[in-house]
């Protein structure tokens, strides 16, 4: 097998540990997703098998979710005085998401013995960077996801 792609497939030579942590990192995403939507609903008064909790958050953007969890939680922090902490969990979920981004998008590269990230964003200029990735850093994405999913755990279901 050669390193170099073919009209017919894409060639894969990440090295296994990294490609272990990436999957990780869509996991524990999913599993806080869920978590979020389950706050949601149950915030919004839904029983927890509710269906109608799950129709309502299941095409939310993550950005949405989390301006509908917060205003839920600043609507009903006088009845749950958990919910006044929500302030501490914001960061958690904006690093967990930005984790979350610098795994998910963005294009993987072995070279010479190390893993490289190459991005690129075009919001009003084109700017593209190539990064050296350590095996670490992905393993810390996994970390900050899991916190911040445990966090709205904490405050929502007193978990």
């Amino acid at each position: 097998m050669t390193d170099e792609p073919s009209p017919d497939s894409f060639v894969i030579n990440i090295p296994e540990p990294y490609l272990v942590a990436m999957g990780k990192v869509g996991v524990v995403w999913g599993i806080i997703e869920q978590v979020v939507d389950l706050a949601i609903g149950r915030l919004a008064g839904f029983g927890t098998y509710d269906p109608r909790a799950a129709i309502v958050t299941a095409h939310m953007t993550w950005p949405l979710k989390m301006d509908v969890l917060e205003a839920l939680a600043d609507q009903l922090a006088p009845q749950l005085p958990r919910l006044a902490q929500y302030n501490t969990v914001k960061p958690l979920l904006k690093k967990a998401q930005d984790a979350r981004n610098q795994v998910a998008h963005g294009h993987w590269v072995y070279r010479d013995g190390k893993v490289y990230r190459l991005r690129a964003t075009a919001r009003g200029k084109l700017r593209a960077n190539i990064q050296p990735v350590a095996l670490a850093e992905i393993e810390s994405a996994i970390n900050h996801i899991s916190a911040a999913g445990r966090a709205v755990l904490k405050i929502v279901f007193d978990a």
